[in-house]
């Protein structure tokens, strides 16, 4: 086969066969394993949702695959033609989708029990984890190309959607966060409404704070589904995360629309003072809120080991050994996040504390609660002023692998 310029399409197609014998084969064997666990009804019903999805991606691919060709600025020249392989970052997403796929199969049918529970999670985290590793060895090959940017996109948005959509189900996010995850295919769709109507879009302006926030939102989606939480964390932590994805959205609608000029010196006034208010002072309001409320809650489960200091063999149980490496890491914790020194990853301590001392103790507004809130807030937001190091910053802006000016 010819496409429109000339160049063989036969050698990718051939490739999207045998991805597509692979997909097939892997599908069965995992209901042809499921079937011997499960009732018919419920291992049938898994295919089902994962062929489906199968079906969507695969048709992407065929679609894409006169875009395998690079866009990179520093590309030599000759490879804007059409690349006869794949490559190895593609095969990456293209795995990606492949666990897409088994996820999408846990929708419509109970939680799995015992250890088939961990599933779904430990299949959406692997998928998040290959998305960071195949964006990198397209850098650092120089294969970077447009069917990877499709195939990136469309499956990002594929997974989370089914990764929502399972979490929603089993009572861990509430029911309107599905919004969220239609987030992208609504944004494409009003989109299209207004070039379709005549009106015109506006380009939007690089900006890295969308990858971020993307990236935490997959990220914490992805702890949604570990049965380790309970609804009463994730619950609450979603009204947080909600919060910076929908005035992403929000923003760039605008943007897009017209409304706002991204462009003119009032925008870019307002822009710099709500980002001191928001990536400044707010993270160090919550920073010190943490502090206090996470010290507190160290300090109410300080006498739990009491009980093993007076006993010396105690002491040295695994279980005593346990807890004081868990009251150690928490206070190491606590003053990472008071100190603003990597304060993104003290404050996932101190929400880790929260969690458990709500699954402990229940839901308090007075402690563990606003403890979970101002937690997020530092993680997604950093440390804010006066942080003393945040090494993780630039870790978070950068692409790995992208190179150095």
């Amino acid at each position: 086969m010819i496409n429109n310029r000339g160049e063989p399409l036969t050698p990718l197609r051939r490739q999207w066969l045998l991805v597509s014998l692979c997909y097939l084969a892997v599908l069965l064997v995992g209901y042809n394993m499921l079937r011997q666990l499960w009732n018919p009804q419920q291992s049938l019903q898994w295919i089902i949702s994962a062929a489906t999805l199968m079906a969507i991606q695969l048709s992407v691919l065929w679609w894409a695959l006169p875009y395998n060709r690079s866009p990179a600025p520093y590309a030599d020249p000759a490879s804007v033609h059409l690349r006869p392989v794949l490559g190895y970052a593609n095969a990456l997403t293209l795995l990606r989708g492949l666990l897409a796929c088994l996820l999408a199969g846990f929708l419509f049918i109970p939680m799995p029990q015992g250890w088939w529970a961990w599933a779904p999670a430990l299949l959406y985290t692997c998928e998040r984890l290959i998305d960071f590793a195949d964006g990198y060895v397209a850098r650092i090959t120089r294969s970077e190309s447009k069917l990877g940017e499709i195939l990136d996109i469309e499956f990002d948005g594929l997974g989370i959607l089914i990764a929502v959509m399972l979490g929603i189900q089993y009572g861990k996010l509430p029911a309107w966060y599905l919004l969220l995850g239609l987030g992208r295919p609504l944004f494409v769709l009003g989109l299209w409404l207004r070039s379709r109507t005549g009106r015109p879009n506006y380009e939007l302006p690089p900006s890295e704070h969308r990858r971020i926030i993307a990236g935490f939102q997959t990220g914490f989606v992805s702890l949604v589904l570990w049965p380790l939480w309970l609804p009463a964390v994730t619950l609450l932590a979603a009204y947080v995360m909600a919060v910076p994805l929908i005035f992403s959205f929000g923003r760039d609608w605008l943007v897009v629309s017209g409304v706002l000029d991204a462009a003119s010196p009032l925008y870019q006034r307002t822009r710099q003072r709500a980002r001191l208010l928001v990536e400044g002072w707010l993270p160090l309001l919550a920073r010190l809120c943490a502090a206090i409320l996470s010290l507190a809650i160290l300090w109410q489960a300080a006498p739990a080991l009491a009980p093993w200091q007076q006993d010396a063999t105690a002491a040295n149980s695994p279980a005593a050994l346990l807890l004081g490496a868990a009251m150690v890491l928490g206070l190491l914790a606590v003053f990472s996040v008071l100190l603003g020194m990597a304060g993104r990853a003290g404050a996932l301590g101190l929400a880790v504390i929260a969690a458990f001392d709500i699954a402990a103790s229940g839901l308090d507004w007075g402690s563990n609660a606003p403890l979970l809130i101002c937690a997020l807030i530092v993680a997604h937001l950093g440390s804010g002023k006066w942080a003393l190091w945040s090494p993780e910053e630039a870790l978070l802006r950068a692409k790995a692998g992208e190179p150095q000016p």
